[in-house]
């Protein structure tokens, strides 16, 4: 994946170049030439390229973003031959540095090419660059390519915008759980089970109702009116990650005898500790099941 990325920068090679004050950014086409070769530390090389170009030209929106991709903040320092790793922190800050001088190119490329990497830690990188989007850029553009991805095709977007949406909602559900919550609408299933996953991973009880209510839906008389079994389980398993005022809706769940979702419901309930859970859990135990029912009464 991450050689897919690069080729976004590099593909064109030496050709594409960064201008600056009517002149080639020679260290960011050394750097992303070296990039490309087989040379012995290549990536820390072009690191101290890439640092130089900045010193260069300092708004060089291609050369912070790279050197938030590599992991390097400072080449051979005091002239010793040291690999310093840089922080997720600082590795953030230069994506954002980039998203800063060309705000349309480089969200796109956080949202739907970097957060897709193999590698966690410029997954990090990404996710922290967007956080400071969120709380210093184009809020409202980044939540529309967040919309975008959630409600992708591709399985990948879907589940990099959960995890960021879930990110930044923990900060501030008040903006965020509504938009979810509108989420679980979508024609698409795909698009509703990372909503509700994401509800879940924030854990604002406001989402309590409505998960409540997805839950229940499997009971309507019309099938059109029902959430597919798979979201609706996963509703139960958000309830049990927001626990609070959402163990009385689980304990609900688990007196219905005739619902599909009491092991669900009393696997959610054996995680959380709670004192309203022990007597439904102890009553599960005394009962047969054809789903293994493994219940943890420790706190």
């Amino acid at each position: 994946m991450k050689r897919s990325l690069i080729n976004i920068f590099l593909s064109l090679g030496i050709v594409f170049l960064i201008v600056g004050c009517g002149n080639q950014n020679e260290h960011l086409a050394k750097g992303k030439e070296l990039i490309k070769s087989d040379k012995r530390r290549k990536e820390e090389r072009a690191v101290r390229e890439f640092k130089l170009a900045i010193q260069q030209q300092r708004d060089n929106a291609e050369a912070h973003y790279l050197l938030g991709f590599y992991d390097s903040q400072e080449f051979y320092e005091n002239d010793l031959p040291e690999w310093h790793q840089a922080s997720i922190a600082q590795r953030g800050q230069h994506m954002f540095k980039a998203y800063q001088n060309k705000p349309r190119e480089y969200l796109e490329i956080l949202v739907f090419d970097t957060l897709r990497d193999d590698d966690i830690n410029v997954q990090n990188a990404a996710l922290e660059a967007l956080t400071l989007v969120y709380q210093q850029g184009d809020r409202k553009q980044l939540l529309n390519q967040l919309e975008k991805a959630i409600k992708s095709k591709d399985n990948r977007d879907r589940h990099d915008a959960h995890w960021v949406m879930s990110n930044i909602g923990r900060s501030d559900p008040t903006t965020m759980v509504p938009i979810l919550v509108d989420l679980l609408e979508h024609n698409q299933m795909g698009t509703r089970l990372n909503a509700v996953k994401a509800l879940g991973e924030i854990g604002s009880e406001n989402a309590i109702p409505v998960l409540a209510a997805l839950i229940e839906s499997g009971s309507a008389k019309r099938e059109r009116d029902r959430e597919v079994a798979e979201v609706r389980q996963m509703a139960v398993a958000a309830l049990g990650k927001i626990g609070g005022n959402a163990v009385p809706e689980l304990v609900k769940i688990t007196q219905n005898k005739g619902s599909s979702l009491r092991v669900d419901a009393i696997r959610a309930l054996s995680s959380l500790g709670d004192e309203k859970a022990v007597q439904p859990l102890l009553d599960a135990l005394k009962e047969k099941s054809s789903r293994e029912i493994v219940v943890n009464l420790k706190k």
